[in-house]
């Protein structure tokens, strides 16, 4: 056990060696979510009010922003409005397109032959003669060898667990097969609550690409197919170098409640923004918690779950982990949350936009509609143009937009 404050001191320096060690590998996310979870205090229990009580964890994650994110946007109103107050709407994952995001894993026959062998551990095993009500200890060690996983190669040695379960239950009483399947189901049910309440997230995200654009978002045709309304919306390129700096806040809090809220708000987000940018990390396996940890989970009086910062740290991974068939895409994402998105309506302040791409079936209403607010913003507006020799798409200057439409003003159609 650690001793006291000392321990866990000496606990926080080992995981800040390893986020420092790691920071330069492709899974740095991992070590900097742990890194930030092992600060978490009752005072400070969600990774918002963490990073806002120590703004010296980020000393080292903003050397890993990008230089430039892209998000696709089709052409709604509320998208336009949003771009033209720089403001980012932040989704609930129940919205995303993709069934297993942000969607915890778990071992539910894992979790069922944990529950099982702790049940056979407590009744004991029966003499060879009589075996007809309880387990042999061969039986107990074949079920222990046996795997929750599917197996690939029928020739190994390894057994499935539930087949193993149904062959031995079959040399059973019925009495005891249906203890047995009182056990197993109330384990299933018991595991599914858990997750369930484990998957009860309080998190809004945001959704970006880190393309380049040679190539980038004018090759990256399908992108503009599922995300900017089959190519009639628009891209908006995201400059996120002003982020690329340490953090130091110089207001105190009190300035909430006077005439420099707004600057006080403003630092503060500017941080959340830089701890909550994430790459995805794309991998054939999701993040799933350990059976012995959700065995030991516990609930509170109003049937909360008792979160311990591994836990915490394991489901924020959850929320940056996406199968490999979307690497594509390039993901980013932008992780708040709930409260501070509430705060804002879950529009918050994104000032950073530095191109808006227009997609290529855009019509000339939307188009100018687009011009419009990107001059307004001051950002350049570029129109996207299909090759006609290859599957490839060109980002072009309005220019030449603009002179065919002053052209065709000042041609007298009646003549």
């Amino acid at each position: 056990m650690r001793d006291g404050k000392n321990g866990w001191r000496r606990g926080r320096e080992r995981l800040h060696v390893l986020y420092r060690r790691s920071k330069s590998r492709s899974k740095w996310q991992k070590a900097f979510i742990t890194h930030v979870f092992s600060h978490k205090t009752v005072v400070q229990p969600t990774f918002s009010k963490i990073i806002l009580g120590d703004p010296a964890l980020l000393n080292d994650k903003y050397t890993h922003t990008p230089e430039s994110l892209f998000r696709f946007y089709g052409p709604t109103p509320e998208n336009i409005a949003d771009i033209r107050s720089r403001k980012l709407w932040l989704s609930h994952p129940r919205a995303f397109n993709d069934p297993f995001d942000c969607q915890t894993g778990y071992d539910i026959y894992g979790y069922e032959k944990h529950a099982l062998l702790e049940f056979v551990k407590d009744e004991g095993c029966v003499d060879a003669c009589d075996c007809s009500n309880g387990f042999t200890a061969a039986e107990v060690k074949r079920l222990s060898a046996a795997t929750t996983e599917f197996i690939y190669n029928w020739y190994g040695k390894v057994e499935e667990y539930d087949r193993v379960l149904r062959e031995v239950l079959q040399r059973k009483s019925e009495m005891f097969g249906k203890k047995v399947q009182a056990v197993t189901s109330k384990a299933r049910a018991d595991v599914e609550k858990v997750v369930e309440s484990l998957r009860q997230l309080d998190i809004r995200v945001a959704c970006f690409s880190a393309l380049k654009r040679q190539p980038g978002c004018d090759s990256v045709i399908h992108m503009w197919s599922h995300y900017a309304a089959h190519h009639r919306g628009f891209c908006i390129e995201y400059d996120m170098s002003t982020l690329a700096k340490p953090v130091q806040f110089a207001l105190g809090g009190h300035e909430f409640y006077g005439e420099r809220r707004s600057e006080y708000t403003d630092e503060r987000f500017r941080a959340l923004i830089l701890a909550g940018l994430f790459p995805v990390i794309y991998s054939e396996g999701r993040v799933n918690v350990p059976k012995k940890k959700l065995h030991t989970l516990t609930r509170t009086r109003d049937k909360a779950l008792n979160h311990d910062a591994e836990i915490e740290a394991l489901l924020y991974r959850t929320y940056i982990a996406k199968s490999g068939t979307w690497s594509y895409e390039k993901e980013w994402r932008l992780i708040l949350d709930g409260d501070i998105c509430k705060y804002y309506g879950n529009r918050v302040p994104f000032p950073y936009i530095k191109r808006v791409f227009l997609g290529c079936r855009m019509d000339s209403q939307m188009i100018d509609t687009m011009i419009e607010v990107g001059e307004e913003l001051g950002a350049e507006v570029r129109m996207m143009v299909m090759d006609n020799r290859k599957f490839i798409l060109e980002d072009r200057s309005i220019d030449m937009y603009k002179w065919e439409r002053e052209r065709s003003r000042a041609t007298n159609p009646f003549y």
